[in-house]
This record gives C-alpha cells, sequence and structure tokens, in this order.
C-alpha cells in the first residue's frame, strides 16, 4: 500500500523565468483591461452630466478655466471640443478626484474618451474589444482634435485595423493625408502659418539644480545669423585673460554671451574694449526666496529654494547668482511662516498673501498643482459669514477650484491650522472626502477626529 502524498507548500515550489513572464503577462492585461475600462467609465460619466439649458458647459482642457454662459444647447465654441455632448463645466472635477489625477488631466481624459465614442467608432470598438490599449487610442482620439468630421472619419477608417500597433510618425501622416485629401488649402495655409511662427521660449521645464535652463528661438535667418555671429564675437572676447570665461570651452562661452547681450551696454562694452559704468540690466527683476532651517543658519544645509521657479536650489548657485556683478541684489524683510498674521478688512494684503503662498505653494484642492502665484488666495470660511482674513483662514486656490469651492458644493477645511499647517479636508458633492497636505493627496473614508 503507498503512502499518501501531500501537496507541496507554495513557498517550497521552485519558481522559474517562463512563470514569472506569465504573470508579468497577466498583469499588465489586466492594467491595460483597467484602463479601457476607466475609459469607458468617463463616457459614462459625461453622459451622465449634460449641460441643460441655462448652465454652463466645459471648456477644453489647459485651455481657460470656464466657458461663459451656455447657449440653449450648452455648446462651447472650442475646436477640440467639437463633435462631441457638452459636459456640464463641474463634472470633470469629482471624476479626476476618484481617479487621483488633476482636475485638467481628468478632463482630458473624459475628452478623448468621448472623441473615441463619437468621433472614431472603429477605434473605439477595438479599443472595447482589447486589440488597443488605452493609452494608444487616447493618442489616436489627440491627433484629431480641432479637426472637422470628414478628418475624424477617414483617420478612424485608415488607423482602426492597425491602431493596437502604429506609432505616432505614421499617425502624423494619416491624418496629414486626411487633410490634404479633404482640406488641402486650409492644410497648405496652416503649413505656411507653421514656417513663419516665430518666438523665443524659456522652457522652464528644462531648469536643473544648477540653475542651468534651455532658450529656443526660431526668428528670421537674416536675425539669427546676426546674433549668431554677435554671440560668437563675445565668446571669443570671454575666452581671453582676465575674462570670466577664460578656460572654458566655446560651447559654455556662448552661452554665457547669451547672458552678456541681456545687458546691451555691458555688451557695447565688452565688444569695444572699454568698460560702462550704466547700470547693469536695469529692467530685469528676480525675486528669490530663500527658506532656512536651523542648520542652514550653522552653513550644514546646502539647499535652499527658488521660490520664483518652484524648486530646490543649491545654495552654491544662489551665492553665485548674488555674487554677480551684473545683477543688483535687494534683502527683503524676512516672512516667518509660523506668525499669525490678522486684519480688520476683506482686503488681502500683500505680505500676507506671500505667506499664505510660501507656506503652500501650490492650489491645495485634490492632486492640483498649479502655482499659489496663480491662484486666488481664498478666505476658507467666507468673509460674509465671519470668516477672518488671517492666516489660519486663507489658502491658495487656483480660479477653476475656487469656482468649484463657491457654486459646486465643494467644501474644505483646515485639519488643525496650528498643529498641521496646510492640512486641508475636502468633501466633494457625492459625500467622498480627500486629504490634501503638503506631502500630497489621499482619499479617506472617514474624516480623522
Amino acid at each position: 500500500m503507498s503512502a499518501p502524498t501531500t501537496a507541496p507548500h507554495p513557498d517550497d515550489v521552485a519558481v522559474t523565468p517562463g512563470a514569472l513572464l506569465d504573470r508579468v503577462r497577466a498583469a499588465r492585461a489586466a492594467a491595460d483591461a483597467a484602463e479601457v475600462e476607466l475609459l469607458s467609465l468617463a463616457v459614462e460619466w459625461a453622459h451622465a452630466h449634460p449641460v441643460l439649458p441655462g448652465q454652463e458647459a466645459w471648456s477644453v482642457a489647459g485651455g481657460p478655466e470656464v466657458s461663459g454662459p451656455a447657449g440653449d444647447g450648452g455648446e462651447v465654441e472650442c475646436a477640440e471640443l467639437a463633435g462631441i455632448p457638452p459636459v456640464r463645466w463641474d463634472a470633470p472635477a469629482a471624476f479626476a478626484a476618484a481617479n487621483q489625477m488633476t482636475t485638467e488631466a481628468g478632463q482630458a481624459l473624459i475628452r478623448d474618451a468621448l472623441v473615441l465614442r463619437h468621433r472614431m467608432p472603429k477605434t473605439w470598438a477595438r479599443t472595447l474589444a482589447g486589440h488597443v490599449t488605452a493609452w494608444r487610442a487616447r493618442r489616436i482620439a489627440q491627433a484629431v482634435l480641432g479637426h472637422d468630421n470628414d478628418v475624424a472619419t477617414y483617420v478612424d477608417d485608415h488607423v482602426a485595423p492597425v491602431a493596437g500597433s502604429i506609432g505616432i510618425v505614421r499617425l502624423d501622416r494619416v491624418v496629414d493625408e486626411a487633410m490634404l485629401r479633404l482640406h488641402a488649402e486650409e492644410r497648405e495655409l496652416a503649413q505656411l502659418a507653421a514656417l513663419d511662427a516665430r518666438y523665443v521660449r524659456l522652457d522652464e521645464r528644462t531648469l536643473n539644480h544648477t540653475g542651468i535652463a534651455e532658450l529656443v528661438v526660431r526668428g528670421d535667418w537674416k536675425d539669427l545669423h546676426d546674433v549668431d555671429a554677435t554671440i560668437s564675437r563675445i565668446a571669443t572676447v570671454l575666452g581671453t585673460e582676465g575674462q570670466p570665461g577664460h578656460g572654458e570651452s566655446l560651447d559654455v562661452r556662448r552661452s554665457m554671451a547669451v547672458g552678456v547681450l541681456a545687458d546691451p551696454a555691458a555688451a557695447d562694452a565688452l565688444l569695444n574694449g572699454h568698460q560702462t559704468t550704466r547700470p547693469a540690466r536695469p529692467g530685469t527683476r528676480t525675486v528669490l526666496h530663500l527658506h532656512l532651517t536651523d542648520t542652514a543658519l550653522w552653513g550644514l544645509d546646502p539647499v535652499g529654494r527658488n521660490q520664483t521657479a518652484a524648486r530646490p536650489e543649491l545654495e552654491q548657485v544662489i551665492r553665485s547668482w548674488c555674487g554677480r556683478t551684473d545683477t543688483h541684489l535687494t534683502v527683503q524683510p524676512v516672512i516667518d511662516l509660523a506668525d499669525h498674521t490678522h486684519v480688520e478688512q476683506y482686503e488681502i494684503p500683500g505680505r500676507l498673501r506671500d505667506q499664505v503662498a510660501l507656506r503652500e505653494p501650490q492650489c491645495v484642492f485634490p492632486w492640483c498643482t498649479r502655482p499659489a502665484a496663480a491662484c486666488d488666495c481664498d478666505h476658507i470660511t467666507p468673509h460674509a459669514t465671519g470668516g477672518a482674513t488671517c492666516t489660519h483662514n486663507l489658502a491658495p486656490l487656483c480660479r477653476r477650484h475656487h469656482r468649484l469651492k463657491t457654486h459646486a458644493r465643494w467644501r474644505y477645511r483646515p485639519l488643525d491650522p496650528v498643529i498641521d499647517p496646510g492640512v486641508h479636508l475636502w468633501s466633494d458633492p457625492h459625500g467622498r472626502q480627500y486629504l490634501r497636505g503638503p506631502t500630497g493627496t489621499t482619499e479617506v473614508a472617514n474624516p480623522p477626529g
């Protein structure tokens, strides 16, 4: 009689690379299916919040904060939203918060889902069937934003069969072909306008911890050629003995030359071999707020904060900026973030606004990242109902979320303005609650305390 066999303990089973890869594939399939489900839920949420007569419709994500009053059909004059049903202006906020994203990102998700559902039915059907991932489907939807329905139909017909693998270059070519076939004159005018577009853009996203960033220029060739030649001349002078660029590479000296050009008098003096007594860069004013800790006062903390760019900076970089001969340095009074300031008026003084913005550098709505400098300074308890104009009753809210609080039954309160400053408990119109603090946003089942 044979002895009974026992099943091996799960910890004793050898894990093979093939088994691990099977689990990876299963996890990826589940994640892709969940993202498609979110697209479907976005469509359902939008359909559940139509614009009724007299109500406001949403505007384009990333565009103006809100549209004007809706007309009889609630239509919004916005090219990116053409061809899809209008949605009530306050609808995206709750959807986005439940999905742990900013209101703008949630609105963009709803917009893309509606474009697929209403303008690209073939791609939408393949997405629901699991043949196209949500991110690829959204990229296809975004490719036809602002284009007429005939272009969307053309792209849908040609892209749907290969939507699961099409790349961005091929997708752009299909859109270009659709425009050339259906709107040749309009496409030609758009291309000419794009070729003639001129700009100078400082890309703040490229700013790193050493204070280096990128400036992009597009302009007339002759103008750019002359500027390039002048930069080369200044770079040559900067490389001579006794100049700040001596010993640096040509590329570094050319970048330094751009800074010299910011002060025409200094550039003229450098190119002509003489000094100028004119003030450097008279029209330039940069405000730097340096947050200091106890250890920083002893020279033990190497990091400060550039409030203008909303990012940390190395202490040595701040020292180099303050020590430059082409910079006027003005020391402003220290703002103590722990100081409780109170005024007997509705209007908020500038110093109090600065204190609130330094304490809470972003909009305090769940998952919002808009800088406080671009926000309203909101009375948490309205001034008309007894709310004080003081540090503990003020918080930065961007205009969109300020309107949600005022008109759409969103509510928030500070958890404990003394012990936990900057921590707020939000409630949406559907009873969900979110805790927003300096470290981010957390959805809570029950309000603390």
